[in-house]
């Protein structure tokens, strides 16, 4: 019993202490043991919490080594380009390592060989050619012209053909059936320029033309020498495809003086062309095919 009354006393004692000791601390700060709401000082203690930083809103300067000039850092889509030089180490976004395909190679769209329109060539010809003379019948006439550019736009051109036919059914002179021979020679300098785009091409000739007619036992035969001037049109509408109409008006007075020339070429080969046409002269009409090498 004497023990039981002492064990109270102590217990008493001690929380007698305790709560002493905590009213000496004072009244608990607002908000203290309120869930939700952290005590006081909470975070004071140690390093901050670390923070995230922040996403980048432009690419990292380029890396310039030397003898390399390095890019500008704003360029204006509207300024001139500017002057070639040194380029950069800085890779270009979206690039992804492409290379352009070289100049003129297959399958870019590129023509193959030279173009149709060109001025370094060489034809050859087979011209049937029909006299409006009634006493004279066609002839068959082959022949070849040369054209080699000069500076740009200039180029030369030679020509040369020969043909021979027989006289008409009638009477010329005595002679029925007389058989003739027809040559022409010529020599000219010319000019090109493109209209609207490479497709179309104006072309202007000048030079001299010899023509010669040896008729046996008729009077119609003739020598005449001759200056020419020959505007023409070339037009490719496709790459394989060239369309010529020129107009050749001489000085001669004992042949064609004036002459209106059509012509088409088909491109067979990189540098191979057939060429079908027809001339339409004063004083005869001739129909034509053709091969022509282009280099």
């Amino acid at each position: 019993m004497f023990a039981m009354k002492r064990f109270l006393l102590c217990a008493m004692s001690v929380t007698f202490a305790f709560c002493q000791d905590a009213m000496s601390q004072g009244a608990p700060p607002p908000g203290y043991g309120v869930m939700g709401v952290p005590p006081p000082g909470y975070g004071s203690y140690g390093a901050p919490p670390p923070s995230v930083p922040a996403y980048p809103n432009s690419l990292p300067p380029p890396s310039v080594t030397p003898g390399v000039t390095a890019p500008p850092p704003y360029a204006d889509p509207y300024a001139s380009a500017p002057a070639p030089g040194q380029m950069s180490s800085y890779a270009p976004q979206g690039a992804g390592g492409y290379t352009a395909p070289p100049p003129g190679a297959a399958g870019y769209g590129a023509r193959q060989g030279p173009n149709m329109v060109n001025f370094d060539n060489l034809e050859v010809f087979y011209r049937y050619v029909d006299p409006k003379q009634k006493d004279l019948d066609g002839a068959h006439t082959i022949g070849g012209a040369l054209t080699i550019a000069l500076f740009n736009p200039l180029y030369l051109k030679f020509g040369a053909s020969w043909g021979s036919g027989p006289g008409g059914s009638g009477t010329v002179g005595g002679a029925r059936n007389a058989n003739y021979d027809f040559a022409s020679i010529q020599a000219g300098a010319g000019f090109h320029t493109a209209l609207i785009n490479d497709r179309l091409t104006f072309v202007a000739e000048a030079g001299l033309v010899y023509a010669s007619l040896r008729a046996v036992d008729s009077s119609l035969s003739f020598s005449d020498g001759s200056i020419y001037v020959r505007p023409a049109l070339r037009f490719t509408p496709m790459d394989w495809l060239e369309v010529q109409a020129g107009v050749t008006v001489s000085s001669a007075d004992k042949y064609d003086s004036k002459m209106l020339d059509l012509s088409t070429y088909f491109r067979l080969l990189p540098m191979f062309d057939i060429g079908v046409g027809a001339d339409f002269g004063d004083t005869t009409r001739a129909f034509r095919t053709s091969l022509r090498l282009r280099w």
